[in-house]
């Protein structure tokens, strides 16, 4: 995955606004996948993210499916932020990821 470098970059050194906007940009560009092609990305992704050091991380996979997928690059990304603050204690998803009960289980949400 050649984005992967950048969007690491942007999600270590960057704001949310300007990173979800430079990525809307580029993955505008991208092909716009079918649902089953786009699972099969999602999954594809989830694998890569789940090898990096430091570990999974939910903004670097709601970056990448908007970088590599035109469909994605449209939808809202979702910040889910905890009171208590602190490690785990936000996430981030795309309007089309499976499990719409996530919003409830945070204090606050914000969309972009």
């Amino acid at each position: 995955m050649v984005a992967l470098p950048r969007i690491e970059w942007g999600r270590r050194f960057r704001g949310p606004a300007l990173l979800v906007n430079r990525v809307r940009e580029y993955g505008a560009s991208a092909p716009a996948r079918d649902p089953a092609r786009r699972a099969r990305l999602r999954r594809a992704i989830a694998a890569v993210d789940a090898r990096l050091p430091g570990g999974p991380n939910c903004l670097r996979r709601a970056l990448l499916e908007m970088r590599l997928d035109a469909g994605a690059a449209r939808e809202l990304i979702h910040f889910g932020l905890r009171a208590h603050g602190g490690p785990r204690s936000g996430h981030a998803w795309l309007s089309s990821w499976p499990d719409s009960e996530r919003a409830s289980s945070y204090d606050a949400v914000l969309e972009m």
